[in-house]
């Protein structure tokens, strides 16, 4: 298993032990931390957008090499490979653009609406059904995949930024995000509202991952030196765990059992799911910050359910060619476990014997509860232990080859064999409980303690519950159209000023050009104002005089 790890360089490591087994530099120099990097289904080709440049697909089959460079998107921000083929990629722009390019093809597939800002995070949703874009400016845009509807524009709440961005490969709707403000949110695209919302850390959340067998589980990482467990159902916080660095990127392995932390020394953590307070290997991945974390995805195989973790194995891995071979091979079952005989089951058979005519599978599997998924897996034994939480027993197990009649009507009717009442068909065997209902619809409901229900109790009960959420909702409804009028009130106070000013504003204007335009028509009127003051300055002055002489007599006639 490879997990590729991305900074100025993209280096691919052997999981877990951590040893580099390619290093790859995009680009002719390095210029800064590579943008994006993103798996293809089958896991041989990764997409990455340097920090300046033309986005690059690369090929780790058999040897790293370059397999195509997409110089038709200009300055292109991140790419992701859809989930269901690697032929079509869809690659964000500085400019907001967002589209879908066919690599086979070498042509863009489809352009979705503008975006108002540069792209900075894509992801496809589980069945690509839509395409997720998070913007600098903090919007997430949802756009269809399928119809040319109008984008869905979501934000993360108390906050301006969306600085990390996951789409759930289990639940096709939902998308986790973090935020620089330390915001949390997962929303529901169905209904474009969030689900889910925490205050989860005290600095910018660097990156976040939904955990592959646990769709409600997902792990955050922030610069606050510590990543935290959530349950998005039960809206609690499962585990905080500090560290000594900041935490930059994570992701979990494929099969869930182990998660990888990234830290800004670059160093990177491989923990245990099932013990998340110590690591249980580390290694130096980088010597810069580490950017991007991202595993290679499960080789696709129809017998397997779990992936090994070990790097050495003792037995060479079958082909996914070859294990369906062999699948085919040894299960000819099709109407609910009988065996039905291929040319050469009958020519491994004895020639005296001829094989029966109706039997169980070669090995006693059962193509109903193969087609249900139990078959032989680790589901059956969970299928059993929740019949088993829910009815207060084990199930027995189906029956084997040994159990089986010999002949299609001692099947049928069982006969022969002593206990012919138990069931050797692939349906559930019969629980012992009783599936008819407990009281007729004609009769009176009773409780447990064996008292008749009053059903106009309950209706008037209902009818008080829903009274008082009318009521609150009524409040509720009276309250929003109090500050809607208190708002439209204080908005058009606004209005009423502003108009006020201008008219002053304008009046002012108007007077001073009336002034200007009569000292125009009338220049001598300007120095008969200033004659007019002069002459009044002249008789105040003498009478001031006047008055100082008539002090003089009246202060000499008391001497």
């Amino acid at each position: 298993m490879l997990v590729a790890s991305a900074s100025t360089t993209i280096k691919f490591h052997e999981f877990p032990s951590g040893n580099v087994i390619h290093n790859y530099q995009p680009g002719s120099k390095v210029e800064g931390p590579i943008r994006s990097i993103s798996w293809s289904k089958d896991g041989n080709w990764l997409v990455l957008v340097p920090h300046s440049g033309v986005t690059e697909i690369v090929s780790v089959k058999d040897q790293l090499k370059l397999l195509k460079t997409i110089s038709d998107i200009d300055e292109p921000t991140c790419a992701v490979f859809q989930n269901s083929t690697k032929r079509n990629i869809a690659l964000g722009t500085k400019n907001g653009l967002v589209v879908i390019y066919d690599v086979k093809s070498h042509s863009t597939k489809k352009r979705f609406p503008r975006a108002s800002s540069q792209i900075t995070h894509l992801s496809f949703t589980s069945k690509d059904t839509h395409c997720v874009a998070g913007c600098k400016n903090g919007d997430v845009m949802v756009y269809s995949n399928i119809t040319n509807s109008p984008p869905c524009n979501l934000r993360v709440p108390k906050s301006g930024s969306i600085n990390c961005l996951k789409t759930s490969q289990v639940k096709r709707s939902i998308v986790l995000g973090g935020s620089n403000e330390g915001m949390v949110v997962v929303w529901d695209i169905n209904t474009s509202k969030a689900k889910f919302t925490a205050e989860a850390h005290k600095a910018p959340v660097n990156s976040v991952a939904f955990s592959p067998v646990n769709s409600d589980l997902i792990l955050t990482a922030g610069q606050d030196r510590q990543f935290c467990f959530y349950d998005i159902v039960d809206h609690k916080c499962i585990a905080s765990v500090p560290v000594d660095n900041s935490v930059t990127a994570v992701d979990f392995s494929p099969d869930g059992t182990h998660f990888v932390t990234a830290f800004q020394n670059g160093r990177a953590y491989v923990y245990d799911s099932r013990n998340i307070n110590d690591p249980v290997h580390s290694f130096q991945a980088h010597t810069s910050s580490v950017k991007h974390l991202a595993f290679r995805g499960l080789q696709e195989s129809s017998n397997t359910s779990v992936c090994s973790l070990s790097t050495k194995s003792s037995t060479p891995v079958a082909s996914s060619d070859d294990v369906n071979r062999n699948n085919r091979s040894s299960r000819n079952s099709d109407l609910f476990g009988l065996f039905v005989p291929t040319a050469a089951a009958y020519d491994s058979a004895d020639d005296a014997k001829p094989p029966p005519a109706a039997a169980l599978s070669m090995e006693g599997g059962d193509s109903f509860m193969a087609a249900l998924g139990l078959d032989k897996n680790g589901s059956a034994d969970s299928f059993r232990q929740e019949e088993s939480g829910a009815f207060g027993r084990t199930r027995e197990r189906l029956p084997s080859i040994a159990d089986m009649p010999p002949t299609p009507s001692e099947l049928m009717m069982g006969a022969g064999r002593k206990g012919g009442d138990k069931q050797f068909s692939s349906t559930p065997k019969f629980l012992g409980v009783s599936t008819q209902p407990e009281m007729s619809p004609q009769v009176r409901p009773i409780n447990t303690n064996g008292n008749f229900i009053d059903r106009e109790r309950i209706q008037e009960a209902a009818r008080e519950a829903v009274k008082e959420e009318l009521k609150s909702l009524v409040n509720d409804l009276k309250c929003d159209i109090k500050y809607q009028a208190t708002h439209t009130t204080y908005q058009l106070r606004s209005v009423l000023l502003d108009m006020q000013m201008a008219l002053v504003k304008e009046f002012i204007k108007l007077e001073d050009f009336f002034h200007q335009v009569k000292e125009e028509l009338n220049p001598e009127s300007r120095y008969e104002n200033n004659n007019s003051l002069a002459e009044e300055n002249e008789q105040l002055r003498r009478r001031n005089e006047f008055l100082e002489e008539q002090l003089r007599i009246l202060k000499k006639g008391e001497s």
